[in-house]
């Protein structure tokens, strides 16, 4: 590897430096420190910037050359989180910066909320897409429209503005916790915060037939990937949780975590689950559930089998994280409080829930139906029950529930 000079990387045409004939070169900008242009003999330009502390020093990659302008990768060099400003009634000023109250929301969270390598992600989103904006402004004083024209701006730049409005609109809630603004006036609320397509908002009772009939056609050959698989389907569970469950974690039909994306968590285990943990028990020894090749080490993927699978059940852009989307679903069409969905899958809020829970609009016209007919059945009717003593004088069956493993099981008649 061979170092240059510092020279001013904004008047330098990047696609037009010169790369190595084999290896890595680093171009250092003279304005910003710590910054460089990484080129590499295979073709990219990476931004990347050094930071030392503890005795040492630590490369951080930045993004794209070519995505990402000089401008906003010198900004998380140089645009600080700055300390709080405090007075007499608080933590804060009522003049409080949104650099000053990110500093204290990053603080909090990597104390008390989250794991350090969430940390890490957000603080570089804040530097990189956040300080260089709306750094300056005063917390109470930045509207919707502001934020709106932000996010917009940056959804045409990088990939990272769904990170970057999430840091920011946890950064607001806080400030409402602290008195810097209103309650329920957080200005990033509504905004589209993950894109909401069709994979994974709920699965058909075919596909899932089709899905389980192709994993059981593969588990002679990928045992343990198939068994993975299945438990994501009957726990809603993360993929990383899985594959590092440890024997020890697992007890009376639940696994406690100690360390998850959201932190210490329950898996709670229906009877399927019970008994596929049971066979592995009898049959395996050692730490994990689920050991790579190094029995003191967990497994670490299951996506070659995952992509046989899903060829298999038709399903080519089916994601294994899809299927925490399919459980969550399925609980919330089928009556379940979006709090205890949330529980279940290890939410700290509501609105991360209702990401998951996209309920088919056929349930929702069901419901709707149904409510209007509870009123229009009192209204027409003066002697007829209040809506709530409503008792319809057919019978009328309910929906039959489909069970991950595709068997049907009607739950009873209304």
């Amino acid at each position: 590897m061979r170092r240059t000079k510092k020279i001013d990387l904004a008047g330098v045409d990047i696609p037009s430096l010169p790369l190595p004939s084999n290896g890595e070169k680093l171009i250092y900008d003279s304005e910003a420190p710590g910054l460089a242009l990484r080129l590499r003999a295979s073709g990219s330009r990476t931004w990347i910037v050094f930071e030392s502390g503890k005795g040492r020093t630590r490369r951080k990659t930045l993004g794209d050359a070519y995505s990402l302008p000089v401008q906003s990768a010198r900004a998380f060099c140089t645009a600080p989180l700055s300390t709080p400003q405090k007075d007499n009634s608080g933590l804060y000023s009522e003049t409080a910066s949104v650099a000053e109250v990110m500093a204290g929301y990053l603080a909090f969270g990597e104390e008390r909320r989250w794991k350090p390598s969430t940390g890490r992600v957000m603080e570089g989103t804040a530097r990189l897409h956040i300080l260089p904006s709306l750094g300056a402004r005063q917390v109470r004083a930045v509207t919707r429209s502001e934020v709106m024209k932000w996010h917009q701006e940056l959804t045409r730049t990088t990939s990272a503005a769904r990170m970057a409005l999430s840091t920011l609109s946890g950064m607001m809630l806080y400030a409402e916790d602290h008195g810097l603004r209103k309650g329920g006036s957080n200005p990033c609320r509504g905004l589209r915060k993950k894109i909401q397509g069709e994979r994974g908002s709920h699965l058909t009772p075919a596909t899932m037939r089709r899905l389980w009939k192709a994993i059981d056609g593969h588990a002679e050959l990928y045992p343990d990937p198939c068994d993975v698989i299945r438990l994501l389907l009957l726990t809603g569970a993360r993929k990383s949780e899985i594959l590092t469950l440890e024997w020890d974690r697992v007890e009376d039909g639940r696994a406690v975590l100690e360390d998850s994306k959201s932190g210490p968590r329950t898996v709670w285990l229906c009877a399927p689950a019970v008994t596929i943990l049971d066979r592995r028990r009898s049959l395996f020894g050692g730490r994990f559930v689920f050991p790579g090749m190094n029995d003191d080490a967990p497994r670490s993927s299951v996506d070659f089998t995952w992509k046989k699978i899903r060829k298999a059940a038709g399903v080519p852009t089916l994601r294994l994280h899809d299927l925490r989307h399919h459980f969550a679903a399925v609980g919330v069409t089928n009556g379940l409080d979006l709090k205890v969905v949330g529980a279940l899958l290890g939410h700290h809020d509501i609105d991360s829930t209702l990401v998951y829970a996209h309920m088919p609009t056929s349930a929702i016209r069901r419901s709707a139906n149904r409510v209007s007919k509870l009123i229009d059945d009192a209204l027409s009717d003066p002697g007829a029950p209040s809506p709530t003593r409503h008792r319809p004088s057919r019978a009328r069956s309910r929906e039959r529930v489909q069970s991950f493993a595709g068997s049907r099981k009607e739950v009873g008649n209304g």
